[in-house]
């Protein structure tokens, strides 16, 4: 039954036990089953303990065949261990930092999944965002647990990787001190909910102010939101991060205010969570070498000063909302133009409206294509550089390359590491 459970690692035991009676007209006890789908695991996959060994010269092998890749297995032995044991890991590759100070807008979402094999874990990401607003994977490690240690070695990481690309920013002094956090809207509305405010009202309200590109419009919802429950709006005061658009960095033409990015990747390597840590690794490594690969080759043909898809998707549907604008000329570089009732002036100089939108995206809204349509402007001329060719194609000027099997890896005399000590919880595992 090899061949069946390769294919489908979670295929039912039911499914099973139906294969057996009707291809070898055998009668097989469940239990049976469950152990024999166990044993196809660890022969496609390798044992869980056994996998743990492999990890020193795996890290040794990433910086061998890629070269400036950043590959730390951490381990530590008590006075008790022969070997010592797991406790962290963290990899990035050379075509991942390297794209990502190239070409992407300079901001990461951070976050964690639970792993779910035997010894557990949690395996903390970094991920970007690129030109055509996609997610780019920076980094990712396993730890032991979600706590400010993990994250503060995390962290660390990240920094000491900048820092040997020449990225000397202050932001990346000390793990990153001085930089702008944002804070994950959805997060923070499922904080409130727990705090009792909760109900559509607040729902509405809630995300008119998350989504204010101005000023304005946060205000009027934050006067609601007061009128409804005092506390919540003393609450959403209180938070140190930003989490409304209108207060994000202008320099980073990034209106994200959820980590939906970084969820999904964490919804792609879902798959590979319950393997051992071996064949995880190497799971995630192979997807984002197909996804660098693939998208490597399409940057290669596309013209100097060409659009991503996404920005070019947005300006078309932008475009068609300004048909409704109205603009009138005020002299100077200004213009005045009517959304209805309502009037937004804009300076084409400073490439700022007062909607807000333009300056937090880096596409221009479509009060501003109203104005650049009527002065018979090119609007691929405001537009962000990092929404253009040139960027996307740094941003994958360079592709993961590939690595040997282990049973081709030389010997780099290193310790035999064992797996973490585990606490195993109470009651009857869900796996």
């Amino acid at each position: 039954m090899l061949g069946e459970i390769e294919a489908n690692p979670e295929i039912p035991v039911e499914t099973l036990r139906r294969y057996a009676q009707e291809k070898f007209q055998l009668r097989v006890k469940k239990r049976l089953l469950y152990k024999v789908r166990s044993m196809a695991k660890e022969k496609l996959h390798g044992g869980w303990a056994e996998a743990y060994e492999l990890l020193p010269r795996y890290a040794e092998m990433i910086k061998k065949t890629n070269p400036r890749s950043h590959a730390l297995i951490t381990w530590g032995a008590s006075s008790r261990d022969v070997n010592p044991k797991f406790r962290a890991c963290f990899f990035s590759f050379a075509a991942q930092v390297r794209g990502f100070l190239r070409g992407c807008r300079p901001i990461i979402g951070i976050d964690g999944a639970h792993l779910s094999g035997f010894y557990k874990g949690i395996l903390l990401s970094a991920v970007g965002i690129d030109g055509n607003n996609k997610f780019f994977v920076l980094a990712y490690g396993i730890v032991d647990t979600e706590s400010c240690d993990s994250w503060t070695y995390f962290m660390r990481c990240l920094m000491q990787m900048f820092e040997q690309e020449g990225c000397n920013r202050d932001e990346v002094r000390e793990t990153f001190p001085r930089a702008t956090r944002r804070v994950c809207c959805q997060h923070l509305y499922m904080n409130c909910k727990n705090n009792g405010f909760s109900g559509s009202a607040f729902h509405k309200l809630f995300w008119i102010a998350a989504n204010a590109y101005n000023e304005y419009v946060f205000g009027k919802a934050m006067v609601k939101i007061n009128e409804y429950n005092v506390n919540a709006t003393a609450y959403l005061n209180s938070c140190i991060e930003q989490w409304s658009r209108h207060k994000f960095d202008s320099t980073v033409c990034c209106d994200h205010n959820t980590t939906n990015f970084v969820e999904s990747f964490n919804a792609c390597i879902k798959p590979f969570r319950d393997m051992p840590v071996f064949s995880l690794l190497e799971a995630i490594r192979s997807w984002c070498m197909q996804r660098v690969g693939a998208t490597f080759d399409k940057a290669v043909d596309m013209e100097d000063g060409q659009l991503t898809a996404y920005a070019l998707k947005e300006l078309e549907e932008r475009t068609a909302e300004s048909r409704l604008c109205y603009a009138t000329t005020c002299g100077g570089g200004e213009f005045e133009i009517r959304d209805g009732h309502v009037n937004f002036p804009i300076r084409l100089a400073t490439r700022s409206c007062a909607c807000g939108k333009w300056k937090i995206c880096g596409i221009p809204c479509k009060h501003a294509l109203r104005v650049i349509y009527d002065q018979r402007m090119n609007p691929h001329d405001f537009i962000s550089p990092w929404f253009k060719a040139a960027a996307y194609k740094l941003t994958y000027a360079e592709h993961i390359h590939p690595m040997a099997d282990p049973s081709q890896w030389p010997d780099f005399g290193l310790p035999s590491i064992q797996p973490p000590t585990i606490k195993r919880p109470s009651g009857r595992p869900a796996k």
